[in-house]
Order: structure tokens, then C-alpha cells, then sequence
């Protein structure tokens, strides 16, 4: 019998050395090594000899019922206390390694049982069938709660991290009261809660899995706020650093040309700020269309914008884009054009940053010279 006993307090403990090791690896110490070590330690002892008298003279004890659990919760003190997180990651950490090894605990038990193994070896081959699943399954347990699990944790924001706790609590009470309604098969209760319980898990599981594609979606939308310009229907500044810099990355040469509208202030102190966006919007329509797939056309701030060109006949594009109408349809304004200016790479620079600049530049020397003043001795705008 005493052997027995000891057998019986060996299956909790290695479920207990299983749980502090996953949320020791998943957490960051406040103190040191030895300090935390020496803590946990001495809380177990302290904790096992308090509660030893107790759990021996559970009900059925050494039968699989797990009671011994509740117990196990208080050491969430000490790990808040010597781990740095919140209290809800550390919930659902601990609530994880929980679900884990009580899921195994019960496993172990439902298969001596359906082996039929006798009473007086019942206790040391639970715990062996309950070693040997640890084996089997821990290396893969791990790597999830560490790569994946975590991961989780710390990119979701604070509502699907509260929703991902209570899913994870949820799914520890769900194994512990199956668990329960196989002890005890003759209390309908337990198989009633089982089943409630069951429906919480379900719950709880769905409600994340909406806050999570609410979340994405709410990022998608953000993103194409980010990448895409509503009013011209061209895309960003973010998007042309990027598809630039993927060009230089792999050597393509091409040109990039920088537009930029004359007098479209006066279009908007004349006509309305509405008048001005349907000016803008036809000029990056009638520019884009005439790009086609020979590069790509984007709007980086209010009127400029700027073309990256893949085709080597800079001057046939060229004569295409100033052949635009004379007023804007619609709208019976007349356009004031726009002036430009082109650098290519790799001959004006190695960088999105220097290509801009350099564009920038030409663009504002023809932009002088059409409105006439430009100095005399500055020779006539160069277009690359």
C-alpha cells in the first residue's frame, strides 16, 4: 500500500515537473536562474507538504478522478511573481501545458483501465503509460507551444489575447470534467457538465476565430489605405519605395520620372477642392493609361507623381504623355499641364532615395523654365 502511494504522488509530480518546465521556457525570469530555481523548490515542497494529508484521502484517490489539480492552480502566485508578463499570458501559457499534461494523465488511466490491468499494478503502469506518452509526444507539444503558441501571444492585440485565455481555460475544464464523467460513470451530473462545458468550449473557440478575422480584416483594410491612393485609383509612396527597390535589387534598369501639375493650386482657389481632385484624377487616368504594363504610375503626395518605366524608348513615351486633352472632360476647365523630370538607373543612382532627389531636381528646373524664371545662364531642362 505505501508503495502504491508513492507511485500514486509520482504521476501529479511529473505532470508538475512537465508544467513549470514549458512555462519557465516561454516566459522571461525576473530574477536570476538560481533564484527562480530555489523558489519554485521551496513553494512545491512547502506546497506538497501542505496538501499531501489531503490529497491522499481524496475520494477514490489513485483512481484517475485528478482532484489533485486544483491544487496545482496556486502556483500561478509564484509565477507571476518571479516571470514578467501579464497576468493573461501567463494564464494562458500555464492553461495550455495544463490542457497538455491532465489530457495525458487522463489517457494514461482510460488505457490501463481498457487493458484491464490489476489493482495491485494499476498505479505503477499508469504511470508508465503516462512516461512513455510524455516521450512520444512532448519534443512535438513543444515546439508548438514555443513556435507557434507564443508567437500567438505576443502579436494579437489585448481583446484576442483575453478571448484566446478563456478558449484555453476553457478546453483545461473540458478534459478535466471528461475526465470526471469516466471516474465517476454512475453521476449523470458530471456527463451534463461535460456537455456544457463542451458547448463553452465551442463557444469561446469561435469567438476568437471571429476577433481573429475581424482583426485581419481590419488590417487589409488598413493596408490598402497604406498601398492604394481612393481618390486616383494609383498607388502609394510605400509601394513605389518597394517595387523600385525590388528593381534595383535584381538590376533591371529603368527610368524614373517625376510629375508634378502646374498651377494646380489655382485650380483648387478657383474651381472648389472638388473641381481639384477630379483635375487630379484625370490626369493619373490619362497618364496611367498610357504607362499600360511598361511600368508602373503612383501618386506620392498631393499633385506629384511618379511613373517607374521599364521600356528603353524613353522619348516615344515621352511624346505619348504630353499629348493629353486641353480640358478636363466634365469639367470644361482647361489643363495647365504638368512638368517632369527623369533619372535613370543605375546612372543617376543606386537608391530609391538618390533617384527621387535627382528627378526632383530636373522636374523643378523645367517647371522653372515654363514659367520663365529660370536664370539665363541655366541651361535648358535635361529629361535624363
Amino acid at each position: 500500500m505505501e508503495f502504491d502511494l508513492v507511485v500514486m504522488q509520482l504521476a501529479p509530480l511529473e505532470m508538475l515537473f512537465v508544467n513549470l518546465f514549458a512555462i519557465h521556457k516561454c516566459s522571461q525570469r525576473k530574477y536570476s536562474r538560481s533564484r527562480t530555481y530555489l523558489t519554485l523548490g521551496l513553494f512545491s515542497c512547502a506546497l506538497l507538504s501542505a496538501t499531501y494529508p489531503i490529497v491522499v484521502n481524496l475520494p477514490d484517490f489513485g483512481r484517475g478522478n485528478g482532484l489533485f489539480v486544483f491544487f496545482g492552480i496556486l502556483f500561478i502566485v509564484p509565477i507571476k511573481l518571479l516571470y514578467r508578463g501579464s497576468v493573461v499570458k501567463i494564464a494562458t501559457i500555464a492553461c495550455y501545458s495544463w490542457t497538455y499534461t491532465f489530457l495525458l494523465f487522463a489517457l494514461s488511466i482510460r488505457i490501463n483501465y481498457l487493458l484491464n490491468i490489476p489493482e495491485k499494478k494499476f498505479a505503477l503502469t499508469a504511470l508508465m503509460t503516462q512516461t512513455i506518452l510524455y516521450i512520444i509526444t512532448f519534443r512535438k507539444f513543444y515546439i508548438i507551444l514555443r513556435t507557434r503558441f507564443v508567437y500567438i501571444l505576443e502579436h494579437i492585440g489585448k481583446s484576442e489575447s483575453v478571448a484566446l485565455m478563456w478558449m484555453t481555460m476553457m478546453w483545461f475544464w473540458m478534459v478535466f470534467i471528461a475526465n470526471l464523467s469516466f471516474a465517476y460513470p454512475n453521476l449523470r451530473l458530471f456527463q451534463v457538465l461535460s456537455l456544457l462545458t463542451l458547448v463553452l468550449c465551442v463557444l469561446s473557440s469561435f469567438r476568437y476565430i471571429y476577433l481573429q478575422i475581424n482583426c485581419g480584416e481590419t488590417i487589409q483594410k488598413l493596408e490598402e489605405i497604406a498601398y492604394n491612393d481612393n481618390l486616383t485609383q494609383l498607388r502609394s509612396r510605400m509601394v513605389l519605395n518597394s517595387d523600385a527597390q525590388d528593381l534595383i535589387s535584381r538590376k533591371i534598369p529603368f527610368y524614373l520620372i517625376f510629375f508634378d501639375l502646374n498651377d494646380f493650386k489655382s485650380i483648387n482657389d478657383l474651381y472648389g477642392h472638388l473641381a481639384g481632385d477630379r483635375y487630379l484624377a484625370f490626369f493619373a487616368h490619362e497618364i496611367k493609361t498610357r504607362t499600360g504594363n511598361r511600368g508602373g504610375f503612383y501618386r506620392i503626395g498631393g499633385d506629384e507623381f511618379v511613373c517607374l518605366l521599364l521600356e528603353d524608348n524613353l522619348a516615344t513615351y515621352l511624346k505619348e504623355i504630353t499629348t493629353l486633352p486641353r480640358t478636363v472632360p466634365n469639367l470644361q476647365i482647361k489643363f495647365l499641364g504638368f512638368s517632369f523630370g527623369v533619372a535613370t538607373y543605375p546612372k543617376d543612382g543606386d537608391s530609391v532615395e538618390l533617384l527621387l532627389q535627382c528627378a526632383d531636381q530636373r522636374m523643378y528646373r523645367m517647371k522653372r523654365s515654363v514659367k520663365g524664371v529660370a536664370d539665363t545662364t541655366t541651361t535648358p531642362p535635361e529629361l535624363v
